[in-house]
């Protein structure tokens, strides 16, 4: 079939919300799940109805951003300050487009921006008060820092001091369990012309140094996007999936290694490990396989495969491939 014809059976769907550390008594989190399967559901309504795999991640980065249950927009994790500075990248598989942000407090969604500085500026990424001003000269909402703060990211900042400690987002000695909000986001989508997309949202982590910027902003390394490979979006430990290369690592293994998603992820996450990081990612490849790995306690995590139905897990429910 030729690739650009379009294809219900393509399309292929899948998000997360983070991944870290959960108590084994932390109970089924059906807030968290109730809200991945909602969001899942609206971008695979979209791509059924024609839509592109880039407006499917873009719609659901978006709305995880706007659910203060996890680690992106509204809910972010602070800084050393106490304040919000958010990250954000898209990847277009079709052609390696790509637009990033980093640092950003007053932007309403990151994402959005993320996508204006590939569609509607000459360049990649964009950082703090400079993709602000782009923000404003593009006409995109705006909204005070403050916005983002949730009680639980203060008192996970207030534990975090006390211990010396900048962590990925977790439940703490502090806060209730039952009522944690969890990681940074993202979402991969093939839709029904076989294009590849991938979103990713972060407050990045816990008691932070102000202008630290993880892996999510970075192309190749948290977002990636390759119609001839796979889509692919990460959580964890920033610094050690830069390090890794860990979209462009994944891309490689399976171009000129001749490795299959499954493999070329589990290897990636190796080295991830062995440069002294936890996570896992969400990736889509060109055939259709959704792999859904991680090395951390836990991954939050949504897809759909062939058959449309919306599937979720936290803990190891279910296999890497499905």
């Amino acid at each position: 079939m030729s690739a650009d014809r379009a294809d219900p059976a393509r399309i292929r769907f899948a998000l997360h919300g983070g991944a870290g550390e959960l108590p084994d008594d932390a109970g089924p989190q059906d807030a968290q799940r109730t809200a991945l399967h909602d969001i899942a559901s609206a971008a695979v309504a979209l791509l059924q109805a024609g839509g592109s795999a880039l407006d499917a991640v873009t719609l659901a980065v978006e709305r995880l951003e706007q659910c203060p249950l996890f680690n992106a927009g509204v809910g972010a994790v602070l800084n050393r300050d106490g304040l919000p500075e958010l990250d954000a990248a898209i990847a277009r598989g079709e052609d390696r487009g790509t637009g990033a942000v980093a640092g950003v407090s007053r932007v309403a969604s990151p994402i959005r921006l993320a996508r204006a500085v590939m569609e509607r500026s000459p360049h990649v990424l964009f950082s703090a008060d400079g993709a602000e001003a782009l923000a404003r000269e593009l006409g995109l909402p705006m909204v005070d820092p403050q916005a983002f703060v949730i009680p639980l990211r203060l008192e996970q900042l207030a534990a975090a001091k006390r211990s010396g400690s900048i962590a990925l987002d977790h439940v703490d000695d502090d806060a209730s369990a039952a009522d944690a909000a969890f990681g940074t986001v993202g979402a991969v989508a093939r839709d029904r012309r076989g294009h590849l997309a991938a979103a990713t949202s972060t407050g990045g982590l816990t008691n932070k140094l102000p202008g630290r910027i993880g892996d999510t902003a970075v192309f190749g390394a948290g977002t990636f996007a390759d119609d001839s490979s796979c889509a692919v979006s990460c959580t964890g430990t920033g610094e050690a999936f830069i390090r890794a290369a860990f979209g462009q690592a994944v891309h490689g293994r399976m171009i000129w290694g001749g490795q299959s998603l499954a493999d070329a992820c589990r290897d990636s996450l190796a080295e991830v490990r062995r440069l002294g990081g936890v996570g896992g990612c969400i990736a889509i490849d060109r055939d259709g396989t959704i792999c859904l790995p991680f090395n951390s306690g836990v991954l939050f995590r949504a897809w759909a495969a062939a058959d449309a139905v919306i599937q979720l897990a936290i803990r190891r429910e279910t296999p890497a491939e499905v």
